[in-house]
């Protein structure tokens, strides 16, 4: 079966800003930051998370508490 939750990789822009002034202006630096997407409806789960290990670990513990249990069989 497929998860139903996955992360998603997201790109961060932080660009530094200049005084007046200030001939040269700071590169902007490119990070990332990871969202979960719900591949049934295309939305997403949460605020996001700086580390890929927590989303991933949410991705995880959703997706086993969203998967059908199994049926237990009686005891005979």
């Amino acid at each position: 079966m497929e998860d139903i939750f996955v992360v998603q990789r997201c790109t961060k822009i932080i660009i530094h800003g200049r005084r007046a002034g200030d001939s040269q202006q700071d590169p902007a630096e490119a990070q990332s930051w990871f969202r979960i997407r719900d591949t049934r409806t295309g939305g997403f789960i949460g605020d996001g998370y700086d580390k890929e290990y927590d989303a991933e670990n949410e991705c995880q513990r959703l997706n086993a508490a969203s998967a059908p249990s199994v049926a237990r069989r009686p005891c005979a």
